[in-house]
Order: structure tokens, then C-alpha cells, then sequence
């Protein structure tokens, strides 16, 4: 089929949004011809890159780049207004897609990234089957884990929260779009729900992050006497919540378990300062590196610890498990999905106190027991292979088939 695609966000050398538009694209073209509009200024020369050096895969993929205006300074000071511009490129992308439309007589159109509820683009006003997905944002912060973020984390997500809950009932255009789709498609189980719940809509679920191959298939075995390496991966923010696992591990301050820390950000100064006041030794802040740099870290680490308070599934997740890390995650938003009891712990969220000691006590268990550690290994790998980025994309060739027989009927019942 001939498809039209609204992919803000798409390269091949990016993880997160980036790398899970990529993946969806290059892989769905292999079955279709693509038409793809995606943002200029921070992707078009990956993508220009990858094809220059790969020309054999371009392939019927066509790629159409459209610059997005910035004012960082603005972001800075109040982050919401990303959707101010965001929904400015929203505006170009559809103007372009009419005049592709009129040329290329597109079979279906589908709205793929970025992930969040809140714009769906415009993609829909065209009298195309419409197809919307991965589908997430609709989970919101614990409240009960509000306080451990600080007075600032407290305020801002607690506000994100009430303000997620005002837009899931108000923005107009949301309800629009889901209105006129042919198919939505959910990237957590909790966004499934919420749609049914909001606008009484089902959804399929496909998680918006992949399989990343691990090309040596070694998993990490830890040997006598060595310690426990724990891996943290992230933004320093207090969504990201690093502080949970530091109370964490100074319950029991074990000399046999070393945390690696990938990542920066504003509570970068704030979270060192409270290692160190609470005798925590064994640490080393990598601070940002490149990708492949990260996954080194990660494959010479036995289990991955994320302690994000607000997330959909996180790429991250998925490159721990395709190198059979373990997870210890709390039990919410795309983590619930995911990990299960063969390949990683989830905590339970019913207060701080129990958040932590839960987490310390499973940090316990797979340092005390190597052999458990190790089966979650194995497991995580079998896991990790259930979200490949093939099969994802048959799952959306599917939905598009189902989608296209679909609009025959209608077309003949209609005429």
C-alpha cells in the first residue's frame, strides 16, 4: 500500500522517539511505499547520512524534512511551550501532506510520533483512513511519591498531573482525531484503558520502544567475589527520581553492590551531595556519553534499576533486557507491560518507605543469589526478543489491511 506518515521525530543513530520513529519506518517500508514528513533541522542529515551510506536500503521510502521554528530560551523557562511550536510544524505537515495527497493518492494515512495524546496533528482532517499510534501520556506521576521529588518536582508534576487530567477530558482536537480513526493504537496498557475510558474508543497495544539486538548474545555473568554492578540510566530530573534508589541502598550500605550512573541534569549536583551524605562510596557518574559508549556500561552491568516516576516504556528498558540485565522497576506505566517475573522485580507503589525497601531488599536478593540473578538473565533475553521491530511492524501491517478492507465496505455501502 502507498502510506502516509507524520513522523516529527526519526534517526537511526538516536534512541527514544528518534529511534523508535526510525525503526517503525525503515521496517514498514520493507512491505509498503512510505511517503514520511519528518522535522529537518535535527534529523535530516542522519537520515541523509544512513542512506548515503546505505543506498541499497532506500528502497520505496521517501522522506520529506520540514524545519520546526525554536526559542530555547522560552523552552527553558516554561517547557510546555514545546507543543506552542510543536503544533506550528503540525500546521506546515499537513499543508504538505494535501499536496501529496493530490499527486499520490495515499491509501492510508497514520500519525505515528511523537508518542504524547496531547497532538495528534492534522493528519485527520484528510478524507484518508487515519490510523494514530503508539497512543501514550495518559499516566500520571504517583501521587503518593509526589514528596520525593523535592519542593520544585513536587509542584511542577504535581500540577502535569491535574493538568493531564484537565486535557485528557478538554482538548477538543484530541477528541476530533480519535473520533475520525480508522484504528488507534496504545503503547501501554494504562493509555488502552484510558482511551476506552475518555472517549469510549478501543485501542491494540504496541509498545513504542524495540528490540535491540545484542550481536555477541553473551550475557553478563557475575563471577565469586564480584560486586553487584547496578546500572541508572537517565535524565537528571526529578521525574527520573535517582534519589529512590540511593535511600535504597543506604538501608543495608552492602560493600559487594557498585552503582554506575549514565546520565546529567539539573539534580546532578543535588544527588552526588546526597551520596556522599549518606556514605555511599561505590559509585561512578559517567555523566552523558555517546550511545554506544552507554551499552558498553550497560553489557559490563549485572542488573538494570529504573526509578522513573513518569515515563511510557523507555528505550532504555528494552536495550537492558535484549542484554540480559535484569530490571528492577516500580510496577506502573509501560514497566507494568513489559517486565514480568522471569526477567526482572516490580515494586509496588504504595508509599516512599515501602517504595524503598522494597527496591533494597530486591537489590539484596540478586546480589545473595547469583543463580536467581542469572535466571532473570536468561529470561530477560527471551523477553527482550518479544518486542522485535519486525514483527511490531506486522502487527501495523494488520492494522493497515484491516483498515483498508474496512473502507472498501464503507466506500461500497456509502455508493
Amino acid at each position: 500500500m502507498k502510506i502516509l506518515i507524520s513522523c516529527y521525530a526519526c534517526s537511526p543513530y538516536r534512541g527514544s522517539e528518534p529511534g523508535m520513529g526510525w525503526n517503525f519506518v525503515h521496517e514498514l517500508s520493507r512491505k509498503h511505499e512510505l511517503h514520511v514528513i519528518v522535522e529537518g533541522e535535527k534529523f535530516k542529515g542522519d537520515i541523509d547520512k544512513y542512506y548515503n551510506e546505505h543506498p541499497e536500503e532506500k528502497g520505496t521510502i521517501h522522506f520529506y524534512f520540514l524545519n520546526k521554528v525554536r526559542h530555547r530560551t522560552l523552552r527553558k523557562i516554561w517547557p510546555p511551550s514545546y507543543y506552542w511550536f510543536y503544533n506550528e510544524w503540525q500546521k506546515k505537515a499537513i499543508i504538505l501532506a494535501k499536496e501529496l495527497d493530490a499527486k499520490e493518492h495515499f491509501d492510508i494515512v497514520h500519525q505515528l510520533n511523537m508518542v504524547c495524546f496531547r497532538e495528534p496533528g492534522y493528519l485527520w482532517t484528510l478524507n484518508k483512513p487515519f490510523v494514530w499510534g503508539p497512543i501514550g501520556g495518559f499516566c500520571n506521576s504517583p501521587w503518593r511519591l509526589l514528596s520525593t521529588m523535592g519542593f520544585y518536582g513536587m509542584v511542577y508534576y504535581g500540577m502535569r498531573n491535574l493538568l493531564n487530567l484537565w486535557q485528557m477530558k478538554t482538548i477538543c482536537r484530541v477528541k476530533k482525531a480519535v473520533k475520525k480513526s480508522s484504528q488507534l493504537i496504545a503503547a501501554t496498557n494504562e493509555d488502552k484503558i484510558a482511551l476506552k475510558r475518555q472517549f469510549g474508543k478501543d485501542a491494540i497495544i504496541i509498545p513504542e520502544v524495540g528490540y535491540e539486538d545484542n550481536p555477541t548474545g553473551v550475557v553478563c555473568q557475575r563471577k565469586d567475589g564480584e560486586d553487584l554492578r547496578i546500572c541508572w540510566s537517565g535524565q537528571h530530573t526529578p521525574g527520573k527520581a535517582l534519589n529512590i534508589l540511593l535511600s535504597a541502598l543506604a538501608i543495608e550500605k552492602r560493600s559487594d553492590v557498585e552503582l554506575h550512573v549514565i546520565g546529567k541534569g539539573q539534580k546532578t549536583q543535588e544527588w552526588m551531595s546526597m551520596a556522599e551524605r549518606i556514605g555511599l562510596k561505590k559509585i561512578v557518574w559517567h555523566g552523558w556519553v555517546e550511545r554506544c559508549v552507554a551499552l558498553q556500561i550497560m553489557q559490563s552491568c549485572h542488573v538494570l534499576c529504573i526509578t522513573s516516576l513518569k515515563d511510557l516504556t523507555s528505550t532504555v528498558l528494552l536495550e537492558a533486557l535484549s542484554y540480559g540485565m535484569p530490571v528492577i522497576a516500580l510496577d506502573h506505566c509501560g514497566f507494568s507491560n513489559v517486565i514480568t517475573e522471569k526477567c526482572g522485580i516490580k515494586i509496588a507503589i504504595k508509599n516512599k518507605k515501602q517504595v524503598v525497601a522494597d527496591i533494597a531488599e530486591a537489590i539484596s536478593k540478586l546480589a545473595d543469589d547469583e543463580m536467581f540473578r542469572y535466571k532473570l538473565s536468561e529470561g530477560a533475553r527471551e523477553r527482550a526478543m518479544e518486542f522485535n521491530w519486525e514483527d511490531k511492524a506486522k502487527l501495523i501491517t494488520q492494522i493497515y489491511e484491516a483498515v483498508s478492507i474496512q473502507n472498501k465496505k464503507d466506500d461500497m455501502l456509502l455508493s
